[in-house]
């Protein structure tokens, strides 16, 4: 699930990074008009990182939280996380760099770097990001922001999980942390410290938490029968979109009410069908699926910066590339793999050397 969903927002990003930014229009991306769902909605696909993150917390640590400090526990959460974020924000700092120096005219579309924003950034405290676009305000270190809101989900966890000892109490707790999420829900890249309170992270963490509790806790026919129907619930709102359209049934806020179907409707059902619906665990089970899973962490840190490596080199050559041509597309798609492979060599290696018992 992580590497279907990774997948789908690397092509979001490239669409975003090449398409919309200098002005094409979707009419110019690759593939068009079968792209277009990506550059629409793949954005969506995060909400599953969050999920099975919540999930995956709530089931490694509901009942060793108990015996674990503050610092073992964030100590284990921000180290694998702190590192290859600072790495990833210093090369797109190169990047946006170079980028001011090569790219004709870029000064009116990327914002200047400053030194305390530059700082802040690397230490992934979101203060206006390091570049910006002007159009669509997406940040050439963009993928950051996951990791920000992660952090903090990360830390509530640890402190719901230690204060609130009874169970009944933490699925309160859970579910406050939904709601409050709920609220939260919107946010803007105009001001970016409201992307550390991003409903969009709490809200799908903690659902998964809660998914967790269900899934430990009921009974198998139950387990089932829920995610026969949520699975069910899933297509009648693809068919809907695909049909209808959402625009059609909720007026101007077709587009609102379609994120709000993956984050409530899509991500924790296709949790739950993969958890307790065979033919949809066999199909996740499937090599190539496994492979982006296992590359799921290492691609979503490098591929915006090899798609800036492009817009780069393309300046700085004057290669004249296409980005919307889909050879181009496909060449930058193929590119990011072994920067993956290779950031994923390296961490397992230093991991080993550096954190041996």
């Amino acid at each position: 699930m992580r590497g279907i969903a990774c997948l789908f927002i690397v092509c979001y990003h490239y669409f975003c990074l090449y398409i919309d930014d200098p002005g094409l229009g979707r009419t110019a991306l690759p593939f068009y008009p079968h792209s277009e769902f990506f550059f629409e909605y793949s954005k969506n696909a995060v909400e599953l990182f969050f999920m099975l993150s919540g999930f995956l917390t709530a089931f490694h640590y509901r009942e060793k939280i108990a015996s674990l400090s503050p610092w073992a526990y964030l100590k284990k959460h921000y180290g694998k996380l702190f590192i290859p974020s600072v790495i990833v924000n210093l090369w797109a700092l190169l990047n946006a760099w170079l980028m001011l120096r090569t790219v004709p005219g870029s000064d009116a579309w990327i914002s200047p770097i400053t030194p305390l924003r530059t700082i802040l950034s690397v230490l992934m405290v979101n203060t206006g990001w390091v570049t910006s676009y002007r159009q669509t305000a997406l940040p050439l270190n963009s993928t950051m922001w996951f990791v920000d809101v992660l952090l903090l989900c990360y830390l509530l966890y640890y402190l719901v999980r230690r204060l609130a000892k009874n169970r009944y109490l933490y699925l309160s707790a859970c579910t406050v942390m939904v709601l409050i999420g709920w609220v939260c829900l919107e946010h803007s890249p105009r001001l970016p410290f409201l992307w550390l309170v991003d409903g969009r992270g709490y809200v799908l963490y903690f659902l998964g938490a809660l998914l967790c509790e269900f899934q430990l806790n009921a009974a198998e026919g139950v387990r089932k029968g829920v995610s026969a129907a949520w699975g069910t619930l899933i297509l009648g709102f693809l068919l809907i979109r695909l049909f209808v359209g959402f625009e059609n049934i909720f007026g101007s806020i077709g587009s609102s009410a379609y994120v709000r179907y993956f984050e409530f409707v899509a991500a924790p059902g296709l949790l739950l069908a993969a958890l307790n619906l065979r033919p949809i665990s066999s199909l996740l089970a499937w090599k190539p699926f496994v492979w982006a899973g296992l590359l799921s962490g290492a691609l979503y840190y490098v591929h915006n910066n090899v798609m800036e490596d492009y817009l780069v080199l393309n300046a700085v050559l004057g290669s004249k590339l296409s980005f919307s041509s889909g050879l181009v597309f496909l060449a930058v798609l193929m590119s990011v793999i072994p920067f993956a492979v290779l950031w994923q060599y390296l961490r397992t290696k230093l991991k080993r050397t550096f954190l041996r018992p």
